[in-house]
C-alpha cells in the first residue's frame, strides 16, 4: 500500500526540498497513482497516467508513483501545465508530485522529452517497431542499439511512446528524445 507521508519525508539524492506549493496542500487534494506493480509486470502505464492526469481538477495535484524516474513524463507533463517534483525514496522507488504552477508555468515552453539536451547531428538508423505488439517495438529497438557508432543516432518509430524503453536505455548509458508526430506515432531518438 501507498505511504504517502514518506513520499514528502525521507527522500535519497533528490537534494531539493518540498516546493513551497505543495507544503500545505491537503489528502483530499492529492490524487495518487502507484504504477510500480504495473511496470514490473512489463505493462505500459502511460495511458493510465493521462486518463489519471485528465481527470484531475484544477486545484489537485497527481502524485504517481513508479519504479523509475519518468523524465519523458515531465515534458509531457510542462505540455499541460504541470511541473514536478521529484523524490527517489529507494531502489526502484521513484514518487514524482505534478502540480499547476501557475499562470508563469502554464505558459512557460515545454522542455523536450530527453534525458539529455540534443541528439547528434547527421542520418540516423532507423528502426520501424510500428505494428508491432509489446514487448516486440522495445526488444527490436534494445537489438538494433549495438549498431549505433560513435556519434551515430537510431530513429526509432513505435505506436505507442516507449515508456517501458527509457529505464533500459538510461542503464546503457544511452540518451534519448521521443516526440509524437502529427501522423499519430512517436518517434525516439537514442544516441550516446
Amino acid at each position: 500500500m501507498t505511504n504517502e507521508s514518506s513520499c514528502h519525508g525521507d527522500a535519497q539524492g533528490t537534494g531539493t526540498p518540498i516546493p513551497e506549493a505543495l507544503r500545505n496542500v491537503p489528502d483530499n487534494r492529492r490524487v495518487i497513482l502507484d504504477v510500480r506493480d504495473q511496470v514490473r509486470a512489463g505493462e505500459e502505464p502511460f495511458q493510465r497516467i493521462m486518463q489519471t492526469v485528465m481527470s484531475l481538477k484544477d486545484d489537485q495535484v497527481f502524485v504517481l508513483y513508479n519504479i523509475f524516474e519518468p523524465v519523458p513524463l515531465y515534458g509531457v507533463m510542462a505540455q499541460r501545465g504541470f511541473t514536478h517534483w521529484t523524490q527517489k525514496r529507494g531502489p526502484e522507488d521513484w514518487c514524482i508530485t505534478f502540480y499547476r504552477a501557475g499562470a508563469q508555468a502554464a505558459t512557460a515552453p515545454a522542455p523536450a522529452a530527453a534525458s539529455r539536451p540534443a541528439p547528434p547531428a547527421g542520418n540516423a538508423i532507423v528502426v520501424d517497431a510500428r505494428g508491432l505488439e509489446p514487448p516486440q517495438p522495445m526488444a527490436k529497438i534494445l537489438e538494433n542499439l549495438p549498431r549505433i557508432a560513435a556519434g551515430g543516432q537510431i530513429l526509432a518509430m513505435t505506436d505507442r511512446r516507449p515508456m517501458l524503453l527509457y529505464p533500459k536505455l538510461e542503464e546503457r548509458g544511452f540518451a534519448f528524445s521521443t516526440e509524437e508526430t502529427t501522423h499519430g506515432w512517436f518517434e525516439t531518438r537514442i544516441w550516446k
